[in-house]
């Protein structure tokens, strides 16, 4: 009940986070994280959708299934000390979450070619530094995508994985184009698929948990 807009403040989300149950933890996730108008499109709700809808389109997949989270959606940052509570400006990401399985299959398959190829040395990094984050990555995505998502900034932009390529160009339009059209600066665009809604949701509750605990 003491929930009454779209948007609150991150000591409001901590202080009524911590003292519901886990249902209404739920609850309070979906309308604060995952559902309503994001912050950065509070004066504009229409473009949203039409971003949404370009990806949808591009990618094939329900436009339900396309979330912004992060500090965008809610207006501050819900990550560890010293971050949390940092109200988002044009430095924050606009970190896009896609709920998809066969996105999410499509692009762990990009993901083993690359590593395969990688092994094989059928492509190569361009540099060391390159190289160092390409081992990196690996290493990452193997647990990531056992635990159902995957970051497709940690896929290379190579011909070998034309779906990442599409997805991370996708992520330099929009963010291009906000700030050419609509003077919106965000400091870059990401993608996360999750397999599911549930892995999802598990994922999301345990960060905050974590983050929330710890306040």
């Amino acid at each position: 009940m003491n929930i009454s807009g779209t948007y609150i403040t991150a000591e409001e989300f901590k202080k009524n986070y911590k003292a519901l149950d886990d249902i209404e933890q739920t609850s309070l996730l979906a309308h604060i994280i995952i559902n309503n108008t994001p912050y950065i499109f509070k004066e504009i709700p229409l473009l949203y959708e039409q971003i949404k809808q370009y990806l949808s389109d591009r990618l094939q997949i329900q436009n339900e299934s396309i979330k912004i989270i992060g500090s965008a959606k809610t207006g501050f940052s819900v990550s560890p000390l010293p971050y949390y509570g940092k109200k988002f400006s044009e430095k924050s990401d606009l970190d896009f979450t896609i709920i998809s399985e066969t996105l999410f299959e499509k692009l762990n398959k990009e993901y083993l070619i690359w590593e395969t190829c990688y092994n094989n040395k059928q492509v190569l990094p361009q540099n060391d530094i390159e190289e160092k984050y390409w081992i990196n990555n690996i290493s990452l995505l193997k647990r990531t995508t056992s635990r159902g998502f995957i970051d497709t900034n940690k896929i290379p932009n190579r011909e070998i994985c034309p779906l990442t390529m599409i997805i991370n160009n996708s992520m330099y339009l929009i963010k291009y184009k906000l700030k050419e059209y609509h003077n919106i600066i965000i400091s870059k665009a990401s993608v996360r698929v999750y397999k599911n809604y549930n892995l999802f949701l598990k994922q999301l509750k345990l960060n905050t948990d974590q983050i929330v605990s710890i306040q």
